[in-house]
């Protein structure tokens, strides 16, 4: 056994006594997590599905009746994923990395054993790959073979996409890491503002491109050559998405002497990325990691001094414990380094979407389509909240570690302790997510009725994905664990994302019923749509309320009954 390979045999006896020791779970609870992971699957099977068959019957025009605009978008949606995908990869192996390589608690002792930077490098590189893409892997699934199937594929497409799904994913993690390690080595002699202040311009000279690049009008009157030409720039021969999605096509048609050229050009890169990151990881890893825990041991800064200093100041007209608990958790977020890099994508996030919507609405009031493009802003916004509380809120109790005794014996119930966690919960999110649903309902010129239905219903999920995130924390807490993504991946991270995903479905699903439906003229009277109008109003309020109260009651009944 090689030296990385004995660290790879441990990870792995550790992965697989964490999954044996499910079975000293409630059956209750592995069983609800269990079925909803398998509904989730199907659900995004079947709205694949349905959307490739849809997609299937528009025909281009009558002198081309045998070729649809369907088989156009279904050919390039693969490209257009691949390419998302590289690019979230990216985002994430970075972040992962730098908790990986650097923050995790083994790695003082893994330093310090007889093994060459490079090889330690490779071992850690297998679990970023691994933490990174399994969601990837879960989601992408369903609309591979949503595709095969509408399509009628042959066995060979199926084969070809797992296959040249390996090395793909293999790109990003390296490119990430090189990413994380450059960043380490240069960033702990700065400042901590700079590092905030070169996210904030990246994020504002994102925005800006995408402002003059990316227009709405020419999708509001879509035809066949913007939408080939919107497609075409995700088509370059240079991007490892173009091999990627090429060579599976090709797979598909028979080709496989294309599908081999672009697996082994893709194979070849992969080798290639991976290599270079060891060699680097050789030269600049150790430097770099002596130089950030040289920085956190010797940082010392005196009271009331920086912004963070300050907090307490600024929150004095809180009460006590309240003050101390907010005051704890702002300060532990900033000097996360993971944490709020990822708060800065998510700005980055938000600012496409908002740049997206420049050119406000294009689509006629009359049309039915707009308020389903009302929808889908309201959708999009809930799942942008849905992320934060999964990621950021989830996690919370957990992050007190194994020092939540201290907690235990403080004066101090724990009742307040998860109200404050769903209070500064509420508070913060709320301030993002009702912004960009005021500004991105400005932008689209949403009628009253509708502006008012739609600030409603961010208003009461972001009270309801926080106390589930929060009472599932509470529920689902795993105090060994310093690392927030990995505290996310486990059993009540996985149960608090699908119950999110359920709580937006059915609220969206609902709102979206009656604007549409008030669009089409299916409501005989004025009166009959404010009746429909404000059942759904009363029915998400008490979904809401249940959604709220139900996981913050078993939150709190389970520390109240364990012994922490």
């Amino acid at each position: 056994m090689t030296r990385a390979g004995s660290i790879l045999w441990a990870k792995s006896r550790i992965a697989l006594n964490q999954i044996a020791s499910v079975r000293h779970e409630s059956k209750l609870k592995v069983g609800v997590v269990s079925v909803s992971a398998v509904m989730l699957w199907f659900g995004a099977y079947f709205l694949f599905w349905s959307a490739f068959r849809w997609l299937k019957m528009y025909e281009m025009d009558a002198v081309r009746p045998g070729f649809g605009i369907g088989e156009l978008i279904m050919s390039r949606m693969l490209s257009v994923f691949a390419l998302a995908l590289f690019f979230m990869l990216l985002f994430s192996n970075t972040l992962i990395a730098y908790s990986t390589l650097y923050k995790a608690r083994e790695n003082a002792y893994l330093v310090q054993a007889p093994i060459p930077w490079w090889e330690y490098f490779l071992a850690r590189l297998v679990e970023c790959v691994v933490f990174s893409s399994w969601a990837s892997a879960y989601l992408g699934s369903p609309m591979m073979l949503a595709y095969g199937f509408v399509e009628k594929a042959p066995w060979p497409f199926y084969v070809a996409a797992v296959a040249f799904y390996l090395p793909y994913i293999a790109m990003p993690a390296a490119i990430g890491s090189i990413i994380a390690m450059a960043l380490v080595r240069v960033f702990p002699r700065l400042p901590r503002g700079s590092m905030v202040g070169v996210g904030l311009i990246a994020v504002v000279c994102m925005f800006m491109y995408l402002r003059g690049t990316v227009s709405v009008e020419q999708l509001g009157d879509p035809n066949f050559q913007t939408i080939r030409e919107t497609l075409n720039r995700t088509q370059s021969w240079i991007l490892p998405s173009h091999w990627a999605a090429h060579g599976v096509l090709a797979a598909s048609a028979g080709d496989y002497t294309a599908s081999w050229f672009d697996f082994f050009l893709l194979l070849s890169n992969a080798l290639m990325s991976i290599t270079v990151a060891a060699l680097f990881a050789n030269a600049v890893f150790y430097p770099g990691w002596s130089d950030l825990l040289g920085n956190d041991m010797n940082r010392k800064t005196p009271p009331g001094r920086g912004w963070v200093g300050r907090v307490d100041v600024a929150l004095r007209w809180l009460r006590e414990p309240h003050r101390a608990l907010v005051t704890k958790d702002i300060k532990l977020f900033w000097r996360d380094t993971t944490q709020w890099s990822q708060f800065v994508i998510f700005f980055g996030i938000m600012a496409v979407y908002v740049a997206s919507l420049r050119d406000r609405a294009s689509i006629d009031t009359s049309s039915w389509w707009r308020p389903l493009v009302i929808c889908l802003n309201i959708g999009a916004c809930t799942l942008i909240l849905a992320t934060l509380t999964s990621r950021f809120v989830f996690p919370l109790i957990s992050l007190e570690g194994r020092r939540f005794w201290v907690v235990g014996l403080a004066p101090l119930t724990f009742r307040q302790l998860i109200l404050q966690k769903f209070w500064l919960s509420v508070s913060t999110t709320s301030a993002f997510t009702v912004s960009l649903v005021l500004l991105s309902c400005s932008m689209l010129r949403v009628e009253p009725i509708f502006f008012a239905l739609s600030l409603y219903c961010i208003v009461i999920t972001n009270f309801a994905l926080s106390g589930l995130a929060v009472g599932l924390g509470s529920l689902f807490p795993n105090f060994q664990e310093d690392n927030p993504a990995r505290i996310v991946s486990g059993m009540g991270g996985t149960l608090n994302f699908l119950l999110s995903m359920v709580y937006i479905t059915i609220v969206i699903g609902a709102q979206s019923t009656v604007m549409i439906g008030h669009s089409k003229g299916l409501f005989a009277t004025p009166q009959n749509f404010q009746t429909a109008l404000m059942a759904v109003v009363a029915g998400t309020a008490i979904l809401s309320a249940l959604t709220t109260y139900l996981p913050l009651r078993l939150g709190l009944r389970n520390l109240e009954r364990s012994e922490y």
